[in-house]
């Protein structure tokens, strides 16, 4: 019993250092007078926010966001920002002049209780979103890899028809995260890649019966993002990709979108969220130096990122 207890004031612990540290963090924005510039300038940088999966179910599964806290971070970033659709950022970011607080939302794999849960908190919020979808696993029962990884193998998958439903709703857009959910750093031979990009993108093209042109490579990091993913993925169709780690995709001077443009996953209490979504990276926010990207290809949008 006490070895438990001992746990929870650690775990507690460490939940209230982080929590001070973000809002150290986002005071520091503010003071700086970061944020003020920025829209004086017209380059108000734009997040864009990745989740999972909303559900009651499996609450234990370490990406599940209860419905309630869903809907708390979502009130609550509201207060802050508008949020708009991926196509709306796309003319934003081309047109190359920004001085509002905007973030965009996604979700990843294909999580069924996300038309359950998440779909009527989004409508009735008025909150645009796009659903990257896995396609080998619709109208199946076939956990996903690293569900099967945290011995979670009951949790619904979307539906065709659900898909369907919730892509003939102007707010909602299907893209692609690939057939099988595939490490393209371990399978990126260029037969694997083809067969994953192009069969996930005409699948959600029948079913939905509209264009699917954007993709979010699975597992998301710059190894994922190997020569052959970024040019098949532009050969067979797709207009944009998206990464899976922290960054806000910068307001281009010169009009330049890259092709791949950047995610933040959290699913904290609203102010971390707020914090992350402003540029914060833990610790490593405080310390001097700048990220490394020289091994970065060159199709990924510039982004405000100090460390990774």
């Amino acid at each position: 019993m006490q070895s438990e207890r001992a746990k929870q004031f650690s775990s507690g612990l460490r939940e209230t250092v982080a929590g001070a540290m973000a809002s150290t963090y986002l005071i520091s924005r503010q003071i700086a007078g970061s944020i003020k510039t920025e829209k004086e300038q017209h380059r108000r940088a734009i997040p864009i926010l990745n989740l999972h999966r909303v559900s009651v179910l499996r609450p234990e599964h370490p990406m599940t966001l209860h419905p309630a806290a869903f809907r708390k971070l979502l009130e609550a970033l509201q207060k802050n920002y508008r949020f708009i659709s991926l196509r709306e950022l796309d003319e934003i970011l081309m047109r190359g002049s920004n001085s509002d607080d905007l973030v965009s939302l996604t979700f990843d794999d294909c999580y069924g209780c996300n038309y359950v849960y998440a779909l009527p908190i989004l409508k009735e919020l008025g909150i645009p979103a796009t659903f990257f979808v896995s396609t080998g696993f619709i109208d199946s029962s076939k956990p996903l890899t690293h569900d099967i990884n945290w011995k979670i193998y009951d949790l619904p998958n979307f539906t065709s028809k659900q898909l369907e439903a919730m892509a003939a709703h102007p707010d909602y857009e299907m893209g692609s995260h690939s057939v099988t959910h595939v490490d393209f750093s371990r399978s990126g031979d260029q037969a694997t890649v083809r067969s994953e990009l192009r069969d996930s993108k005409l699948t959600l093209e029948r079913i939905t019966g509209r264009p699917v042109v954007r993709l979010a490579i699975p597992f998301g990091h710059p190894a994922h993002f190997t020569r052959e993913v970024i040019d098949i993925a532009q050969e067979v169709g797709y207009v944009r990709a998206y990464s899976h780690f922290g960054g806000r995709n910068v307001i281009p001077g010169d009009g330049r979108v890259g092709f791949v443009l950047h995610r933040i996953c959290n699913q904290d209490e609203p102010d971390y969220a707020r914090a992350c979504l402003e540029g914060y990276r833990g610790r490593s926010s405080f310390l001097p130096g700048k990220t490394d990207k020289s091994d970065w290809p060159l199709e990924f949008h510039p982004i405000q990122l100090r460390r990774l």
